[in-house]
């Protein structure tokens, strides 16, 4: 468009382009044809075509004083370069709204959320449908969101109804978990009767059969129970009236690089916007959600369970018992005497242990200091390495140091390892049980999701113990005796949300538990550990509740982390301080912390000058922890 003339027949389109890049924000450009939000095009962007998807498009005549301003002529947006492909308005919207509650640039959302190999045909996989002949316009009504809180079981048999009732009113399904292997099981559990109409996709098939799987899903005549991962939450067909997040309170549906998102927060935002009927399923929701279920904002499908029925769950005190050496022993009697009577009946026993290698933290035993890493300054694991001597690993940035070290404040030998990690629990598994089969599942053993899967294989064909991390959840399932190991190593954790994590692992290990189930610790008088041994969710939360309501934290706020990222710029950490005094910031560590009532987020001004902060920080809204 020349510079500072518009005409009645041109448009001036904004888009954002998709790039992974944080510095890359919306643009415009002109066309002479308007241009639907949702729909795919290509844009000159540093000499090259680049992928872009347009937001909105309005008349340049009625915009010709901002154009005159603009001082710079617009580029043109062609029709060869305009694709037969895109998403819904609505869906748009909803996009949008997202990207706004987490302060980041739409283009970076989007691009996140589909899969490359899809974007390479956009054409194909995002093909413009009979739905967007309404030019987004037409009214679509807002549904209330529902909550399924009960055991797996009978949390499956809810979602097989709603599916049947779908299908009876010609309506397709998109059901959402959070792993690989929680869709295989998915697709067990409610494929019966509908085979020909369940399609699986979580990235983890072959390139060509997914996308087949996808394409296949989109066209079928009949409607479909898509069952996907995150990965497939941009899939659509115009009779797609239901999504269903499947494990609500898992820790997976947050992203941990950027953009920094949680699923849900997406997925209702996208069904508010298309109208689409929301389903959130755990067998123990988020405190957030039972909060938003109380306060009247959200509904239930079915009367809530506020105390599930699982395997008896015995607390063991482990506060005073010291061996015969005068050392204090990992394994109590009575979890010696469960895993005597599962090897005798010849069953599977599963021990769970909150910390990856020997020892999760090591102190000098003159100074008190806490070992470091000297890169990140996070505290390192001590790890068994091989048959050789152990070794530090710091889990922030990966550095490694040998084990004969010394203090670093004092000069000290004197290293003392705290804490039990589960290479401990398995060594002592191993000198307790020499005839037993130890089998060890965590990130550092089961780097892919092949190997894990041939753990659990022998551990399944095999039997004996298994000692594993959360990772063992998503791929286990009914086990005849468990035991949490030490539930202490979490009380050390000193945020907002422990109490919250605490309860849901502890549930976790009752909910896969056949027969019977220990949990030792030295803090017996903890009233959340005996609330989460009796499946107690209803005194859990009400006081949870109470103590967030007090300190205003999550659900009644919203905490902004602003991080710096590179610690060579810590005159940044200032600048942006300053530029932040209006909210009250508060400083830990490399990190501003802000906290923000909810109704007040998204705040429009605090939005923006987030968005100026620079590419040295990441913004984490309402994070899992603040640490």
């Amino acid at each position: 468009m020349p510079k500072g003339k518009a005409s009645t027949g041109t448009y001036i389109v904004e888009v954002a382009p998709l790039s992974k890049s944080s510095l890359i924000g919306n643009l415009s450009y002109f066309s002479t044809t308007k241009l639907l939000p949702g729909t795919l095009v290509k844009v000159l962007l540093r000499n090259s075509l680049s992928l872009a998807v347009v937001l909105n498009s309005k008349s340049a005549y009625s915009a010709k004083s901002e154009i005159r301003r603009a001082g710079f002529a617009l580029k043109k947006i062609s029709e060869k370069n305009v694709l037969p492909a895109g998403f819904h308005p609505a869906f748009m919207k909803g996009v949008m709204e997202t990207s706004v509650y987490y302060a980041m640039q739409p283009g970076l959302l989007l691009y996140s959320m589909v899969p490359k190999m899809l974007l390479e045909s956009p054409e194909q996989f995002f093909k413009n449908s009979e739905q967007s002949k309404d030019n987004g316009k037409a009214e679509l009504k807002t549904k209330e969101t529902f909550f399924v809180q009960m055991e797996v079981d009978e949390r499956f048999g809810q979602y097989r109804a709603l599916i049947r009732q779908a299908f009876a009113r010609q309506a397709s399904v998109l059901f959402i978990v959070p792993t690989h292997y929680d869709a295989i099981k998915a697709r067990e559990n409610l494929s019966q009767g509908i085979e020909p109409y369940v399609h699986v996709f979580t990235l983890k098939e072959k390139k060509g059969d997914a996308k087949k799987m996808w394409e296949e899903a989109r066209t079928k005549e009949h409607p479909v129970l898509f069952i996907t991962t995150p990965a497939g939450i941009t899939f659509d067909r115009p009779d797609l009236d239901t999504l269903i997040l499947e494990r609500e309170n898992s820790r997976v549906y947050r992203t941990l690089a950027r953009p920094f998102i949680h699923y849900k927060v997406l997925a209702e935002k996208i069904c508010k916007e298309t109208g689409r009927q929301l389903v959130l399923g755990d067998s123990i929701l988020s405190i957030e959600s039972l909060w938003k279920e109380k306060s009247g904002e959200y509904g239930e499908l079915s009367l809530i369970r506020w105390r599930l029925p699982s395997a008896p769950t015995k607390l063991v005190d482990v506060s005073s018992r010291p061996d015969q050496r005068g050392k204090f022993e990992i394994f109590s009697p009575e979890l010696k005497s469960l895993i005597h009577k599962a090897l005798e009946e010849k069953e599977r026993i599963f021990l769970f242990g909150a910390r990856k290698g020997l020892a999760p933290t090591t102190v000098c035993g003159d100074c008190g200091f806490v070992l470091p890493c000297l890169n990140c300054g996070a505290p390192v694991v001590l790890h068994k390495k091989n048959n050789e001597n152990n070794i530090y690993i710091c889990h922030a940035c990966g550095t490694r140091r040998e084990s004969h070290t010394v203090c670093g404040y004092c000069g000290s030998w004197k290293l003392v390892p705290l804490g039990i990690g589960i290479e401990r629990i398995a060594a002592e598994a191993r000198e307790l049980f020499h005839e037993a089969k130890v089998h060890i599942l965590d990130k550092d053993h089961a780097p892919s999701d092949v190997t894990a899967r041939k753990i659990i294989h022998n551990f399944r064909e095999k039997g004996g113990i298994l000692v594993g991390t959360e990772l063992a959840f998503f791929h286990l399932e009914k086990i005849p005796y468990t035991a949490l190991v030490s539930a202490d190593a979490l009380f050390s954790i000193p945020d907002f949300n422990i109490n919250e994590r605490i309860f849901y692992l502890v549930s976790r290990i009752r909910e896969m538990t056949q027969n019977e189930s220990i949990i030792q610790t030295r803090n017996i008088g903890k009233q959340i550990l005996a609330w989460s041994a009796q499946g107690n969710i209803i005194d859990f939360y009400l006081n949870e509740v109470g103590e967030r309501k007090s300190l205003l934290y999550p659900p009644f706020s919203i905490f902004i982390k602003v991080e710096l990222i590179s610690l060579k710029s810590k005159e940044s950490l200032v600048r942006a301080k300053g530029a932040l005094l209006e909210w009250q910031p508060e400083s830990y560590k490399d990190s501003i912390i802000l906290r923000i009532p909810r109704d007040k987020w998204p705040d429009k001004d605090l939005v923006r000058t987030l968005s100026l902060l620079g590419p040295e920080f990441s913004i984490k809204v309402d994070p899992e922890s603040i640490l």
